[in-house]
């Protein structure tokens, strides 16, 4: 018996939802549609289906379709139910360098996002993105958009295995909690504690992965902060060493001489 293809009009920059189907549940577009596609398996699998193959899909899983791409999905038989997020969207234009994912050799745009971090935050953002675009208010679309933006970044992520991808979760929290405390004094101690590691063992994680000491890397945070401040405001040399962690000013602008070459005042000299 002849397919029948699933129907689709044009819904404008974003169209999103959440489906829970059955294992009756199927889509099927030959000629794709004018936008672009992102679908994220929540709970169950999903089988896509192209000139090259099939692939199933399970949960932490994102298929995308480019416009014109054809669609051809279904809940997966064995799991017989597929709970699914998923967006129409037409993409501003400096999304673009952020869907050229790698495609499998079925020719499918696919990213697997193992537990963990991306995965959450991805879901988060899905979801978010979804309950925004339901709100009875006029702006509900306008919303929703930063929400798909935030998703399509942490995919982009996965997509080019960035160096905070591969990196243990442990330094992540690590760094994390420095880029958040750096004004605090610098205790060892307590990092190793917050990252579930001994001193001895995240120090040499740290290190390995990073190429700096969780010291200098607080430091070397210290003086980003420092330079964009010296940049951006009027501050005293005496306000941004404060800002930024150093009691004594002195010792401050030793250290951003070290970081950057200049002092601080010869810095935002040449910034202006």
């Amino acid at each position: 018996m002849a397919r029948i293809a699933t129907p689709w009009s044009p819904l404008g920059e974003l169209y999103c939802d959440e489906f829970h189907r059955d294992a009756s549940y199927s889509t099927w577009r030959p000629k794709g549609t004018d936008d672009w596609l992102l679908i994220y398996t929540e709970v169950g699998a999903g089988r896509f289906v192209s000139a090259q193959g099939s692939v199933v899909t399970r949960a932490g899983d994102i298929v995308l379709y480019a416009p014109h791409e054809p669609h051809d999905y279904s809940t997966s038989q064995d799991a017989g139910e597929w709970r699914l997020l998923w967006a129409h969207f037409l993409p501003k234009p400096h999304w673009q360098a952020w869907l050229s994912w790698p495609a499998t050799e079925q020719g499918l745009k696919l990213l697997r996002l193992a537990e963990g971090e991306i995965q959450s935050e991805f879901r988060a953002a899905m979801r978010r993105m979804i309950s925004l675009s339901k709100r009875p208010i006029p702006i509900a679309r306008d919303l929703a958009m930063p929400a798909l933006e935030e998703a399509l970044l942490w995919a982009r992520l996965a997509a080019y295995q960035d160096k905070w991808v591969t990196m243990d979760g442990r330094v992540r929290r690590a760094i994390d909690y420095l880029a958040a405390q750096y004004r605090e004094p610098f205790q060892m101690e307590k990092l190793a504690r917050h990252s579930g590691l001994s001193v001895s063992r995240l120090a040499h994680l740290f290190t390995a992965q990073t190429g700096l000491s969780p010291q200098r890397f607080l430091e070397r945070h210290r003086m980003q902060i420092a330079s964009r401040l010296l940049r951006m405001t009027d501050f005293t040399v005496t306000e941004i060493a404060a800002e930024v962690g150093y009691a004594d000013p002195f010792y401050f602008s030793n250290r951003f001489r070290h970081y950057s070459g200049k002092s601080p005042s010869q810095f935002r000299a040449n910034a202006g």
